[in-house]
């Protein structure tokens, strides 16, 4: 029995039985929600994730678009709205002569700048409207006037084009479409439908979407890795993968590991050669270092010419400071070994040696009274009064 294959390559078996584990999963999970939270849970998407094997260097912001067997977005039920060059009014009048009334919301550039330049404004615009649409002349001035909110909450402006002459219909296909935004890494999510698609809806929109992938990934099927489906809080679950060896289709396709080896030998020899080279120029600095002359020892006639520091008058230490400091070391000094004498008889005599303060002072202030008296018989012998 033949395996029936998606664009030659996914199992359609695989793929069912991982969208039914996913979507029984996911149910219970909401039915649990609306039991215990009070809002109720709310309708979360399925995301086919695509693992390409190389990164995508090259930054765009226009995604591709793919068509849906059954579209995510209901016009009647979810609020669309359209961002516009200035001014604003020329295109809502666009839209009234077309005969267009799936847009519920038209914003001009400057009232981005203006009316939403607030966090708290864009907050609410954002959760107002389930889609947004945008001129794809003002596609580039997007990320800085919308901020990073609408890239974290997945609804990124589409492009479209407003001066086509059928309007209506291409507003529709790109409402009607999903789109894949090729990042700069190597996993990229689509959205592929919600939970309350049906098990043969999902499958359908698989069937549609993964040929349309590996058309507009650069390097086709070549360059793909695995690709799995997923909810917003669920485990992804594989469809496909790549095979892990080295032949035609393989992980390792094309990388030659001999080559990475050669490229490590050559390595090596750089690097002694690097380390000979140093080694030869630290040979050379010290041959240069020993013919230098070492420098003269100075003469103590060059070290006597140097000044002498002087303390200040603040600087230098009060006598009785110092006197203080020898009695302490007097009195630390221990006693000689042979004396006989008692030890009161050693401090005494060392105290005779050396007078204490008070005793300088007594000293001190006999010497002044007999200056003062000197000068006194002085001026009797004289006869001055």
């Amino acid at each position: 029995m033949a395996v029936e294959l998606i664009d030659s390559r996914v199992s359609s078996t695989q793929a069912k039985l991982a969208i039914e584990a996913l979507l029984k999963h996911a149910r219970k999970q909401r039915k649990v929600a609306e039991e215990t939270e009070l809002l109720g849970a709310k309708e979360e998407h399925v995301w086919l994730v695509v693992t390409s094997k190389k990164m995508h260097p090259e930054k765009n912001l226009k995604p591709f678009a793919i068509p849906l067997a059954h579209p995510i977005i209901d016009p009647r039920t979810t609020s669309i709205c359209l961002i516009t060059k200035d001014p604003q009014r020329e295109y809502k009048d666009l839209l009234e002569k077309e005969k267009i009334k799936f847009i519920g919301r038209v914003v001009g550039v400057s009232k981005l700048k203006g009316k939403f330049k607030g966090f708290e404004a864009r907050r609410q615009l954002l959760q107002e409207h389930g889609m947004f649409l945008a001129d794809e002349r003002v596609i580039p001035m997007m990320p800085q006037l919308l901020g990073k909110m609408w890239f974290k909450a997945k609804k990124q402006p589409i492009p479209v084009n407003l001066t086509r002459k059928d309007l209506k219909g291409h507003l529709e296909r790109a409402i009607l479409n999903t789109y894949m935004h090729q990042n700069q890494g190597t996993c990229t999510s689509v959205k592929i439908g919600t939970i309350s698609h049906s098990h043969a809806q999902l499958y359908a929109n698989i069937q549609k979407v993964i040929p349309a992938i590996a058309k507009n990934i650069r390097g086709g099927w070549d360059n793909v890795q695995s690709l799995h489906i997923k909810t917003s809080t669920s485990t992804s679950l594989p469809i496909w993968t790549c095979d892990l060896g080295s032949e035609e289709g393989g992980r390792w396709e094309g990388m030659d590991i001999i080559e990475e080896e050669n490229d490590e030998d050559e390595d090596e020899d750089e690097d002694d050669d690097s380390e000979e080279d140093s080694e030869g120029e630290d040979d050379k600095k010290r041959t240069g270092d020993a013919d230098k002359p070492t420098p003269a020892k100075q003469t103590t006639s060059e070290t006597s010419k140097k000044p002498k520091k002087h303390l200040k008058e603040d600087q230098k230490p009060s006598e009785p400071h110092s006197e203080k400091k020898k009695e302490s070391a007097a009195k630390s000094k221990p006693l000689p070994a042979t004396t006989n004498l008692s030890r009161d008889d050693v401090l005494k005599k060392r105290e005779g040696a050396t007078p204490s303060l008070e005793a300088k002072k007594k000293k001190m202030m006999k010497e002044k009274a007999g200056k003062g008296m000197g000068r006194g018989a002085k001026g009797a012998v004289l006869g001055v009064h």
